[in-house]
């Protein structure tokens, strides 16, 4: 503590801890790991600044390449107990959804060259940004059907393995859309989206097949039906729940132009 009449600079240049008390031998606090506290100016607001943002920067971008190889084993990891390893799925997801929104704003995926767009038109577009976060409902759905007695998972337990295989099919969209950065123009979308249309579907199954084997540790050699079903069963229900949600826009739409 800050004596009356201790100068500031002694205080922070005595070898105690400031946040434990403890004995500095070192840079860092033995008893609770912080770094010797220097007294604020910007250098040192400039300096804690950065590391924060590179660290995280870091641990992101380390977090996302695990996940992205493996979303299955980190998920299951995640779920046994290796918390503090891997980066919690909902920061993950969260980080991917901004990017996506990003990538789609800037490529202009969902908009259109002509000036002369009706209204109806533009609040679909609005509405149809929102649709990827359908798959996530997808994967959990699969997941509880098919999976639901094998390993003792509970429903929250199979969330998280929805959210980290999520985060990877975001991923794949995003680097998916990166074209467009060069290709641009609505002739371009339009032909992105019909090339896209061939081959998203089945890398968004392959996602989720991968998923659902790390997850599960299923031996392919004798078990590879149960990952196979796990896959065509999210894939038909994203494939309805993209009806109904187009659908249900359809309505909303209509309901606000009326």
């Amino acid at each position: 503590m800050l004596k009356e009449d201790q100068a500031l600079p002694d205080y922070f240049a005595a070898p105690i801890c400031r946040n434990c008390g403890g004995e500095l031998h070192s840079a860092y606090c033995s008893a609770c790991g912080q770094r010797k506290a220097l007294r604020f100016g910007w250098g040192e607001v400039r300096g804690e600044a950065w590391d924060k943002l590179r660290w995280f920067e870091t641990d992101m971008v380390k977090a996302a390449f695990r996940v992205a190889v493996n979303p299955g084993a980190v998920a299951r990891a995640y779920v046994l107990g290796e918390r503090k390893r891997h980066v919690h799925p909902l920061k993950l997801l969260l980080a991917a959804i901004v990017l996506l929104l990003l990538v789609i704003h800037q490529t202009d995926f969902f908009g259109s060259a002509s000036p002369g767009l009706s209204k109806a038109i533009v609040l679909v577009r609005d509405y149809s940004k929102w649709s990827f976060s359908i798959g996530i409902v997808a994967i959990l759905i699969a997941s509880l059907t098919v999976f639901r007695r094998r390993g003792g998972f509970n429903a929250v337990e199979h969330l998280v393995l929805a959210t980290y295989a999520h985060f990877v099919i975001l991923i794949a969209n995003i680097l998916n859309l990166l074209p467009l950065y060069w290709w641009t123009g609505l002739d371009a979308v339009k032909a992105h989206r019909a090339i896209s249309g061939y081959y998203m579907g089945w890398v968004e199954a392959g996602i989720v097949f991968v998923a659902f084997t790390q997850f599960f540790s299923i031996d392919l050699r004798r078990q590879w039906w149960w990952p196979l079903l796990g896959t065509a069963i999210f894939y038909a229900v994203k494939k309805g729940a993209l009806y109904l949600y187009g659908r249900a826009v359809i309505r909303i739409v209509m309901a606000q132009l009326a």
